[in-house]
């Protein structure tokens, strides 16, 4: 039986038509994502939100010499459609398909694939899939917005949104929050919550859009920048983010002035908009370098209002390789606006893990302990006991530790203060492992990319 990720394969491997068309990987899912719109439509029995002219069947049975011109003017069309979320969409919808013969090759693929046996199994997997396989296969571009889904699947199983809730992701990317927030298992019982959320990139956010549209729930996603936004007085009840890593530049006077502290770096920044556009009694989770933990200066001063001003209950540090950008170290702050920090338990998920990358990728049952140790209060109440993995700092060693929050658990608190022990040094060593170990990886990639370029100019020669 044809499964999502065999039609994942099969939608990719048409990606080897655009390729040859020039498109980039970056461009893969916006040529995919136009067509795909059209036939899921058609599936999908949802093309009464598509005009005449515009529909799949309109393309598909055009076997003239005008097809792609035909194409250009359907794009054209449906980004003028009086119907928003289709109008979204397709707005500054372009293609980089330049041979009727090349749009027939893609056409015909999609038309191949057996679309009844994909529905029942879900065709909004489908799709999500060719996001995670994008950002995969170009770890240094798409997949700043692409969160691994085991991770968001975990946090959301965890903070258990529901239809009481609002749930707000300020730097949306392409939807992965908010549609597991929207199926999520509280979701499945009273139906879905809210969804908001912010996009910077139009194209990205066109994804996101789609992802939502496909797994048939609705969302408001916002095309502009979070942190130009006013602060929500009402805020919040649910915040789940994973803002993009590494951003470069200052932010500007009217980012700054809707912030705690200014700041150049954006992480910080986010963390500041998380928490203040949480609701009285809101939780939030957020994914940040783990830079935001050890620095000084600013990012101290919000590191300590947070604790100060928020019940910061569980920190969870994240293995290295499992974002696709080499060496970063990531974790998950989880807070509830519903008095200071007494006490916060750190989830080590990081140490003694084996390399992740494309070799071995992060799965569901990696994270099933952290899960079952956080316990069934999405407030992070649950009753805990201390283990190998998960140890407790009470606030009193929180500050006798400058309010960093870099403790991965690995170590005892009473040992924290001895950098010669010989568990730091085997943490160290760990550590310097795992960043040689994603280090490699990193060259890896590059010199396959170098090689497809190489090779793409040696074919194109002998044509030539």
């Amino acid at each position: 039986m044809q499964d999502t990720s065999d039609v994942t394969r099969r939608l990719w491997a048409l990606c080897g038509v655009l390729r040859n068309e020039g498109v980039t990987y970056h461009e893969y899912l916006n040529e995919l994502t136009y067509l795909l719109f059209l036939k899921l439509a058609h599936e999908l029995d949802m093309e009464d939100r598509i005009a005449p002219g515009c529909r799949w069947g309109d393309l598909s049975s055009n076997e003239s010499n005008d097809l792609l011109s035909h194409y250009v003017r359907m794009l054209e069309d449906l980004a003028s459609s009086s119907d928003s979320v289709v109008s979204t969409i397709f707005a500054e919808s372009r293609t980089g398909i330049s041979s009727n013969e090349s749009l027939k090759q893609l056409i015909q693929g999609i038309d191949d694939i057996d679309w009844y046996r994909a529905r029942q199994n879900g065709i909004g997997d489908v799709y999500e899939g060719l996001i995670e396989k994008n950002a995969q296969e170009s770890r240094y571009g798409a997949g700043q917005y692409f969160t691994p889904r085991p991770v968001v699947e975990a946090i959301v199983q965890v903070t258990a949104p529901s239809s009481n809730d609002t749930v707000y992701d300020p730097a949306a990317g392409t939807g992965g929050f908010l549609v597991a927030a929207g199926l999520g298992p509280l979701a499945k019982e009273s139906g879905p919550p809210r969804l908001v959320g912010v996009e910077l990139v139009r194209d990205v956010q066109r994804m996101a859009l789609m992802n939502l549209v496909l797994h048939n729930l609705d969302g408001n996603l916002i095309l502009g920048d979070a942190l130009h936004q006013d602060v929500n007085e009402s805020g919040y009840s649910v915040c789940l983010t994973n803002p993009p890593f590494g951003a470069k530049g200052a932010l500007t006077a009217e980012q700054n002035e809707r912030l705690q502290f200014p700041t150049s770096n954006k992480q910080l920044a986010f963390l500041q908009h998380v928490y203040l556009n949480l609701a009285s009694g809101g939780r939030a989770a957020i994914v940040v370098p783990d830079n935001v933990l050890f620095e000084g200066g600013v990012a101290a001063a919000v590191r300590t209002t947070l604790i100060d001003n928020y019940r910061l209950h569980t920190i969870l540090s994240l293995p290295t390789g499992i974002f696709y950008a080499t060496g970063v170290k990531t974790s998950v702050l989880f807070f509830c606006a519903d008095g200071p920090t007494e006490h916060t338990w750190f989830y080590d998920l990081r140490s003694g893990q084996a390399s992740f990358g494309k070799r071995r990728q992060l799965l569901s049952s990696d994270l099933e302990g952290f899960v079952r140790e956080y316990g069934s209060d999405p407030f992070g109440r649950s009753p805990r006991t201390e283990n190998e993995r998960f140890k407790r700092l009470s606030r009193a060693e929180l500050s006798a530790r400058a309010d960093r929050l870099d403790f991965t658990g690995g170590e005892r608190p009473e040992s924290l203060s001895d950098a010669s022990s010989l568990g730091s040094l085997l943490g160290t060593t760990r550590r310097l492992r795992e960043e040689l170990d994603s280090a490699l990886a990193g060259v890896s990639e590059i010199e396959k990319i170098l090689m497809r370029h190489c090779q793409d100019r040696e074919s194109g020669g002998l044509s030539t």
